[in-house]
């Protein structure tokens, strides 16, 4: 099971950019079409092999506050707090951490609370109003995952249909590089 580094999570005080300003040069060429693409990273991961999901936690919470102001949210106004890890050919790729408002949670989207181990981008992308925020990547930090002692690379973005929307944090593991090429397309 693979768990955020809770003390350097609290500690840390993520900078995150949109991905125009950062220099490509310094984002590993087999990770730079994952942050970049508008595209579902579900899908993706499915042309690139066998996708399985973890569940890690899901429960209703507060978000940290910079989830509560990216948002837009009240200060204990709670949300769905979902956190997986993708995996492909049994190789974790994606730690994902979405913040699902319960203002949010209407229409279609009043399911998602239910989705257990289904990916959560199968059922967002499936919207025709669905709208996205620019998406903003940063550089986290060696050991911030447990299992990983590498940086990773991150991207968020809010996926708008109802609500204040879903905040989305994706955290690609090195390993997502042996599936770039596999993946079709960016």
């Amino acid at each position: 099971m693979t768990s955020m580094n809770a003390k350097v999570a609290q500690q840390l005080d993520y900078r995150w950019h949109r991905i125009q300003r950062l220099q490509r040069s310094n984002i590993p060429k087999s990770i730079y079409p994952w942050l970049a693409t508008d595209q579902s990273i579900t899908a993706k991961l499915r042309c690139a092999g066998q996708l399985k999901v973890e569940l890690l936690e899901e429960r209703w919470g507060v978000p940290t506050p910079r989830e509560r102001l990216r948002l837009g949210l009240k200060d204990r106004e709670v949300a769905r707090i979902r956190t997986v890890v993708l995996h492909v050919d049994d190789i974790p790729v994606v730690y994902a951490r979405s913040i699902m408002p319960a203002r949010s949670l209407r229409g279609s989207w009043r399911y998602l609370p239910y989705l257990k181990n289904r990916p959560l981008g199968g059922y967002v992308y499936r919207s025709g109003a669905l709208k996205r925020s620019p998406i903003e990547v940063a550089q986290l930090p060696a050991g911030i995952l447990k299992e990983c002692p590498d940086a990773l690379w991150a991207r968020r973005s809010i996926f708008m249909e109802f609500g204040p929307g879903i905040l989305v944090n994706e955290a690609f593991y090195p390993s997502i590089g042996k599936f770039t090429s596999l993946a079709g397309r960016f």
